[in-house]
């Protein structure tokens, strides 16, 4: 079906615009953890944020390599959430502006729905070359989209279909412009996600890798339709902005994983998460190895979108 949306023209901005702004924000956003060196060790600052947490909830198995992993398959359809540790999530504060723009951020309709239950996605497993990728991708984005599109109708949303491109090399000509990077979202002309081979770097290390850009990469669409694009261009809140966007992208691709019934959740399986988002390299936009690694677990106990709210977190919380 072709895209019944599509964004009015960037308005004009000394920096370059919107159209610039994107482009710097959103290129290689699929890749927060796939620029890593993927150092394996587990960090205790997480540990802090978790009340009623335990190293073995939180870390389980955290000597395994999480390459040696292999998550079964779903066959009976076990409810994937029903495998996570008890964990009580601190809640998130209220509302803090009436500015439109923070309102559009804070208090966006998105927040209000459950999370759709995503069904008959391909089940978690490395990818090591384009095909993998183009196999898995299309088939998780096809997934999610399937998931979405009735919440997107209840919510009055665009709810076309996006497509997902794919790039041999470490760039590609886009909407919003060439871009060098591993995978990226652009929101011109109604949306599209483009995934680059670089993306091999973390896809053939976790068997999660290519679900987890997947619904980042989505979680980027639903703000960009949302408003929350051209909310957060508004406030010019720089990087603090941009990580607020980024680490609710992480929370919500997360929160949709744990809504995947292609996989049961095993205490092993969730071991093997933290020390994959901890592998991110601290860029000063998509955030520190804690704050990435709080806010993708906390997207695996959330059941909504409200639970990953970044915008009205402190901003120790978004570092």
């Amino acid at each position: 079906m072709p895209p019944r949306w599509s964004p009015p023209p960037p308005p004009p901005r000394k920096s370059g615009g919107l159209g610039k702004f994107l482009f710097l924000l959103f290129a290689a956003a699929a890749a927060v953890f796939l620029f890593a060196a993927f150092s394996r060790g587990l960090g205790e600052g997480l540990l802090d944020k978790l009340p009623g947490g335990t190293a073995e909830s939180s870390t389980a198995s955290s000597a395994a390599d999480p390459a040696d992993e292999a998550p079964d398959d779903n066959a009976d359809g076990d409810d994937s959430r029903s495998g996570l540790p008890d964990v009580q999530w601190p809640a998130l504060p209220g509302p803090t502006s009436s500015d439109p723009s923070w309102v559009t951020l804070q208090q966006s309709p998105l927040y209000t729905v459950e999370l759709p239950g995503l069904t008959g996605c391909p089940p978690p497993q490395r990818a090591r070359s384009i095909t993998d990728l183009e196999e898995q991708g299309e088939g998780q984005l096809e997934c999610i989209q399937r998931a979405w599109r009735p919440v997107l109708t209840q919510l009055g949303l665009p709810d076309h279909e996006i497509p997902v491109y794919y790039y041999s090399g470490d760039s590609v000509d886009t909407q919003c412009g060439h871009v060098s990077a591993p995978a990226l979202y652009c929101s011109f002309g109604g949306g599209a996600i483009y995934i680059g081979e670089g993306t091999l770097n973390g896809s053939a290390w976790h068997d999660f890798a290519v679900k987890d850009m997947t619904g980042h990469e989505y979680v980027h669409h639903l703000q960009a339709i949302s408003g929350m694009f051209e909310a957060e261009y508004r406030l010019n809140q720089g990087n603090e902005g941009i990580r607020r966007s980024e680490l609710q992208a992480t929370c919500g691709g997360f929160a949709m994983i744990a809504n995947d019934d292609s996989f049961t959740m095993t205490p092993e399986i969730y071991g093997t998460f933290e020390p994959f988002l901890r592998a991110v390299i601290e860029d000063g936009i998509h955030g520190s190895k804690d704050s990435v690694a709080y806010w993708g677990l906390r997207g695996l106990h959330s059941t909504d979108l409200g639970n990953c709210n970044t915008w009205t977190s402190p901003s120790e919380d978004v570092d």
